[in-house]
C-alpha cells in the first residue's frame, strides 16, 4: 500500500488532490490511503510521535502556521526518504527545494495539467523502491515486507523479529546471521550481536547507540561502532 500525504490550507487544492490521487491509484490497480492535513505544523507532528509511514507528501511552500519548507525540514530530520513533491503558486520558491530533496514542483496554476504526469512519475519512483523485499515463513505461509519499511531485525533465541514503520511487526523462526547476509547490500548493518538496523533510518549515532526515525533506540557494540558509522555516513549520500 502507498501512503500519501497531503498538506495544503486551500480545501479546494487539497480535496482535487485527493481526488486525482485515488482516480490514478484506481486506473493504475494500486492500493493506496491518503491523509489531509490544513497545515505543515500537525505533519510534522506526526514525525514528531513517530507514526508517520508517508511514502509520498504533497506539500503547499506557503502555510500560515507552518509553511511547506519549514515542514520539509523538520521532516528531513526524521525521513531522508519520503518524496516531498512542492505545491506552490510562484515557482520564485523552485530552487528552495533543493537542499531538502524535493522530487518535483507543481505550480497550481498549472494543477490540472501537470498533476497526472507528476503523479505517475512518483509511482514509477515508488514501486520501483518497492521491489526490494524481505521475504520470510510463518507457518508455512510465505510473507514479505518491502525493506523501505524496516526499521530493524532482532534477533530472540530462536526467532526474529522484524520492527516497522508504523509500529508493525512480524516474527518468524530464522537466524540474524541469514538475514545480514541477505541484506547486507541493501543499507542494513549489524550495530549489536542483536540487532540488524536499516541505516536509512538511522537519525544519529551517539555514544554506544543509534537513533531511529521512529524514536527507537538501538545498542552499537564497540566492536561494530566504525561499521555503523560507516553505513551511516553512506546513508546520508
Amino acid at each position: 500500500m502507498i501512503s500519501i500525504a497531503i498538506c495544503d490550507d486551500e480545501k479546494s487544492i487539497c480535496e482535487y488532490l485527493r481526488g486525482s490521487v485515488t482516480d490514478i491509484l484506481a486506473e493504475a490497480d494500486l492500493d493506496g490511503k491518503v491523509t489531509l492535513f490544513n497545515d505543515g505544523a500537525p505533519l510534522c507532528r506526526v514525525y514528531e510521535e513517530g507514526a508517520a509511514d508517508f511514502d509520498l507528501i504533497f506539500l503547499d511552500v506557503t502555510m500560515k502556521t507552518c509553511d511547506g519548507l519549514t515542514a520539509a525540514k523538520r521532516i528531513r530530520e526524521f525521513d531522508r526518504n519520503v518524496m516531498i513533491v512542492f505545491v506552490t503558486a510562484s515557482a520564485e520558491y523552485v530552487f528552495s527545494g533543493y537542499e531538502v530533496r524535493a522530487f518535483r514542483y507543481l505550480l497550481k496554476p498549472e494543477l490540472k495539467n501537470g498533476f497526472a504526469g507528476v503523479f505517475k512519475d512518483c509511482l514509477r519512483e515508488l514501486t520501483k523502491a518497492d521491489e526490494v523485499r524481505f521475504s520470510f515463513q510463518v507457518g508455512g505461509e510465505t510473507k514479505s515486507v518491502p525493506t523501505r519499511d524496516v526499521l530493524y531485525f532482532e534477533s530472540d533465541r530462536r526467532k526474529v523479529n522484524i520492527h516497522c514503520v508504523g509500529g508493525r511487526e512480524f516474527s518468524f523462526y530464522g537466524k540474524l546471521d541469514e538475514v545480514e547476509q541477505t541484506l547486507k547490500k541493501h543499507d542494513f548493518v549489524r550495530c549489536h550481536q542483536s540487532f540488524l538496523v536499516n541505516a536509512l533510518k538511522i537519525t544519529g549515532i551517539r555514544q554506544n547507540e543509534v537513533q531511529l526515525v521512529s524514536g527507537d533506540a538501538l545498542p552499537v557494540s564497540k566492536h561494530r561502532a566504525k561499521e555503523t558509522n560507516e553505513a551511516f555516513l553512506w546513508a546520508l549520500r
